[in-house]
């Protein structure tokens, strides 16, 4: 193939395809070719044989009158020629045949299904360059290019994501692969020192702390399984200069056009045009307060399927392997998150200390061929062990904890401190039992916003408390044997932190001295 950037595609044609123009001169014309030199028009004319058209190098010169309109003494280039009597005159068409024909350029428009798209490249500020498809209407193809071209658009079946960075098909069951070819290639066993990758290895051991290890098995999972569903990594920390931004960054340059860095407003919107096809989402300075949204982002972390929904386009389906990385300030507040919630990995990042390098961006790209080296050495993951890769107890953390306990309820929260006063008040107690009009009447009987309905959804669904097994008599908030009316139902339990057991008082601690025998 032959870059049209770097010869112009008229003086090609005219210097190297003189017998092409008379090919396609004789076949599309009723043309007669006398000699290597010399073209005649056939016609019913005694004339027919004569050498009406001569052929001097690159130029066609005309001898007599003929039936195709030339002027006799007219010159003629042989890209003027096919121009002029082989494409009705077309300058764009005639550019075509010799751009995508003769010197093999690839056209830059697809069609998927009826629609007609226009591959466009884009330069991101990392110097990445990024594919975009922007539909396109079949009439101003026609018009820029010529109806010809149309014939020249592959067509495939529908969109799909097919994520591969070492065995990657830009074509998978004649549907288009909106997954970019991954752009690094690593550096070789013999080329390999584990001394350029130092900047790297230094990020990597800041961002994960004491997850070092399974901070490596993350990226090699990016890496080698970009199929793989992974917990949401959340990368928290109210100081500034931590590296969040900078691990980001890194990122975004190793996996190229298969991440997007978006804020959390793309997230709450409806249209998700800005993600859908990514494999890698990264959203900075977040905090999602809206349950909506963050049981979307709960979703993505595990959803196999996702409808694409530009702006102003028809939505379409397709797989979706997206993993999601959250930058946040605030570290207990973030999003709101469940006791039981297993998908987040929560990491608090401390401040860079004593590291100065205000090229790190441009060192770790130089690294990156060997990292992907290392990544290579490194033993294989093993996916069976849970379908996020890690357990939630190797990714539990202080900070994971934290943010659970932040996102209780105001009532749960004010609940949980009564209750824990009144145990450190009564250690004899060694549980305590109440219903929820019980709460409600010791505690909240003059605040109507918390009401009895509200007060037992947050004991049971907040506070997971369990109820005794079947009815039975109790004294609600009972401590040795003094408490309030005696009553009959199903109370909840609550278990004493601070309980000191009472000792039997007719149990006699004898001492060996005194024993007569």
């Amino acid at each position: 193939m032959i870059n049209p950037d770097l010869i112009n595609p008229v003086d090609y044609y005219n210097e190297n395809c003189i017998e092409n123009a008379i090919e396609l001169l004789l076949k599309l014309k009723p043309m007669q070719q006398n000699s290597p030199n010399s073209l005649t028009y056939v016609s019913n004319k005694s004339d027919e044989k004569s050498k009406m058209i001569l052929v001097n190098k690159n130029r066609f010169i005309c001898k007599m009158e003929n039936g195709l309109g030339m002027k006799v003494g007219e010159e003629l280039s042989a890209f003027q020629m096919v121009q002029t009597y082989c494409f009705h005159k077309s300058f764009q068409t005639a550019l075509n045949h010799v751009i995508y024909k003769i010197m093999g350029v690839k056209t830059n428009f697809i069609r998927v299904g009826i629609s007609y798209h226009k591959k466009t490249i884009k330069r991101d500020r990392y110097g990445i360059d990024r594919e975009e498809l922007k539909i396109w209407n079949k009439s101003t193809i026609i018009d820029d290019l010529g109806k010809e071209h149309l014939t020249r658009i592959p067509n495939f079946d529908d969109f799909t994501i097919e994520p591969n960075n070492k065995d990657y098909k830009s074509i998978v069951f004649n549907n288009y692969n909106l997954y970019s070819p991954f752009s690094h290639i690593p550096i070789s066993v013999d080329d390999y020192n584990p001394t350029k990758i130092k900047w790297t290895l230094n990020l990597i051991k800041h961002i994960f702390g004491e997850h070092y290890k399974l901070g490596l098995i993350y990226l090699k999972v990016l890496y080698d399984h970009p199929k793989q569903a992974m917990p949401i990594l959340v990368l928290t920390s109210e100081e500034r200069q931590t590296g969040k931004s900078t691990f980001i960054d890194w990122l975004t340059i190793l996996f190229g056009a298969n991440m997007t860095v978006i804020n959390p407003q793309d997230i709450s919107t409806e249209f998700n045009g800005a993600y859908a096809e990514k494999n890698i989402i990264a959203i900075e300075e977040s905090r999602f307060d809206k349950p909506s949204t963050v049981e979307k982002l709960k979703a993505l972390a595990t959803q196999k399927t996702l409808t694409c929904n530009p702006k102003h386009i028809q939505q379409y389906s397709l797989p979706f392997f997206g993993k999601l990385i959250i930058t946040s300030n605030d570290e207990n507040k973030f999003s709101k998150v469940d006791n039981k919630e297993i998908r987040f990995w929560v990491r608090k990042v401390p401040t860079l200390q004593g590291i100065s390098n205000h090229n790190i961006l441009e060192d770790l790209t130089n690294e990156i061929p060997s990292f992907l080296h290392f990544l290579d050495t490194l033993p294989k993951v093993d996916l069976s062990r849970s379908r996020m890769v890690f357990t939630p107890e190797e990714i539990e953390t202080k900070a994971l904890a934290n943010v659970k306990k932040e996102s209780r309820t105001e009532l749960h929260k004010e609940i949980l401190i009564l209750l824990d006063d009144f145990c450190q008040q009564n250690p004899k107690a060694e549980e305590i039992k109440f219903a929820g009009i019980d709460l409600k009447n010791k505690f909240f009987l003059h605040q109507n916003n918390y009401t009895r309905a509200y007060i037992i959804k947050t004991l049971k669904a907040d506070m997971k408390l369990t109820h005794t097994d079947g009815m039975e008599r109790y004294i609600p908030f009972e401590v040795g044997g003094i408490g309030g009316d005696n009553k009959t139902g199903t109370p909840y339990i609550f278990k004493n932190k601070y309980y000191v057991p009472v000792e039997n008082p007719n149990i006699i601690d004898i001492d060996d001295n005194d024993v007569p025998f």
